[in-house]
């Protein structure tokens, strides 16, 4: 039976990732997910509040049914569909492989390290520019500041902070008292 057969109830019965092997069967060409989904919902007559829960089953049955590929972009395919050599050229991600250098390739003069060329271009960019801010540097006398004591008598204690001062004393007191006995 064809999946444009179905009636709303068959789909109710029926899961989404066997329909789409169904569908993506009878197609016989990759889909987007949201394509796949929208003719499921065209089938069944459903509205998206309905069929939410339904949705995030599929694309976990998506990612873990062995029957389907994702080619990438949410375009999915069946996996009969390729050959092994396919999945690892076209779809298998790209993996960079980088030589291990040796002590031979340390010497060699002539050889350049990955993003060592580009390096090489920045030569004549300033370190700093005219609209930076440089800091000052503790250990440079010139840079010192030495800014004035502070005399007891300066210090402003707000009647807040008071209070809390006679509190903690006398939870001191007390917790001394305790410990004492």
């Amino acid at each position: 039976m064809r999946i444009q057969d179905y009636t709303k109830e068959m789909v109710d019965e029926k899961s989404f990732i066997d329909m789409a092997y169904t569908l993506l069967h009878e197609k016989g060409d990759t889909m987007n997910l949201y394509d796949i989904i929208d003719e499921f919902k065209a089938i069944g007559h459903y509205e998206d509040h309905e069929i939410e829960d339904r949705i995030v089953q599929f694309y976990t049955d998506l990612n873990t049914d062995g029957r389907f590929l994702n080619i990438g972009e949410n375009i999915w395919g069946l996996r009969d569909w390729y050959s092994v050599d396919d999945i690892e050229e076209k779809i298998a991600p790209t993996i960079q492989k980088f030589d291990i250098l040796d002590d031979d390739d340390e010497e060699d003069k002539t050889l350049k390290l990955l993003g060592e060329d580009e390096a090489d271009d920045d030569d004549d960019i300033p370190t700093v520019t005219d609209d930076q801010e440089t800091l000052n540097d503790p250990e440079d006398p010139e840079d010192e500041e030495v800014d004035e004591e502070i005399e007891e008598s300066d210090i402003v204690i707000d009647e807040e902070d008071e209070d809390l001062e006679d509190e903690e004393e006398e939870d001191e007191y007390e917790e001394d008292e305790f410990t004492e006995n």
